[in-house]
């Protein structure tokens, strides 16, 4: 920071100093830190003029002499500065660590009342909300894909179901671990295709309910009991892959999900034990 003067020489006239104060870096980083315009003056005054009355620094900082006692008084309730018992009264700013400290606890009460408005008030609201609308997104590139499937696994509460015609590792290749860790804390339940079941024998799915059905049409659902869909189709398998083509939609919505769970849980019933399966 540039330096200051102390507004104790004759030139530059009545709050020259303060112009000074407002175009350094400490004056930005106080008004950041919650202060206002005359109190970050103030506190920047009686740090580059050391202890002073306040019609003093009302004179150096241009702080308006109706306005310096208010300011100076806030500043010395949230413990930016401190006053003495002299005659004329004399303020003194408190050190910069201790104002760091006190900066902190400010910004952490401040933290703490916007949680507790957004946790208690908001979040109900925007939960009742979420439930009673209807989100639709295409996902096209594999990395939003793989995210996709990683947030939907872990946003489950209990369950996750899934039903598999198709394995593509490119896609699945490194998400296969992480719904078989899954399955330490929550139910997995998957329905799956001869092919499907050949590939998950190589990668392991440990853990889960695995389910092979005879007829399994080529595309990928999976669930989440916290009310999320994913579907993941394809077109051209039949051809090379370089012709095919492939993206997922995502759906979150309660009614739909409660549909497709029970038609996962039909298939399931009528499926045949996969080797590797963990008992139901």
């Amino acid at each position: 920071m540039g330096a200051v003067g102390t507004g104790r020489g004759r030139g530059g006239g009545q709050g020259a100093q303060g112009n000074e104060l407002r175009s350094t870096g400490a004056y930005q980083a106080l008004k950041d830190a919650g202060l206002t315009d005359y109190e970050a003056l103030a506190y920047l005054g009686l740090v580059f003029r050391g202890p002073t009355s306040a019609k003093a620094l009302s004179e150096s900082t241009g702080i308006p002499n109706t306005r310096v006692y208010d300011v100076l008084g806030e500043l010395e309730r949230r413990g930016w500065v401190e006053v003495d018992a002299s005659r004329p009264m004399r303020f003194r700013a408190k050190p910069p660590p201790e104002v760091v400290g006190v900066v902190r606890a400010e910004q952490q009460q401040r933290l703490g009342r916007v949680e507790e408005v957004l946790m208690k008030e908001l979040l109900p609201v925007y939960e009742t909300k979420a439930a009673e609308s209807t989100e639709i997104w295409f996902i096209r590139s594999v990395p939003g894909m793989v995210n996709r499937i990683r947030s939907l696994v872990s946003s489950a509460k209990k369950e996750l179901r899934l039903m598999m015609g198709h394995f593509e590792t490119e896609v699945y290749g490194g998400v296969i671990g992480e719904i078989s860790e899954t399955t330490k804390k929550k139910r997995v339940r998957a329905f799956v295709s001869e092919d499907v079941a050949q590939a998950l024998s190589g990668t392991g799915l440990q853990g889960a309910e695995i389910m092979i059905g005879a007829a399994v049409a080529p595309f990928n659902i999976i669930l989440s009991d916290s009310g999320e869909v994913l579907f993941h189709l394809w077109s051209g398998l039949d051809g090379p892959p370089e012709r095919r083509k492939n993206f997922m939609v995502y759906v979150s919505d309660r009614s739909i999900e409660k549909v497709i769970r029970d038609y996962i849980d039909a298939l399931f019933s009528a499926g045949r034990t996969s080797p590797f399966s963990r008992p139901p």
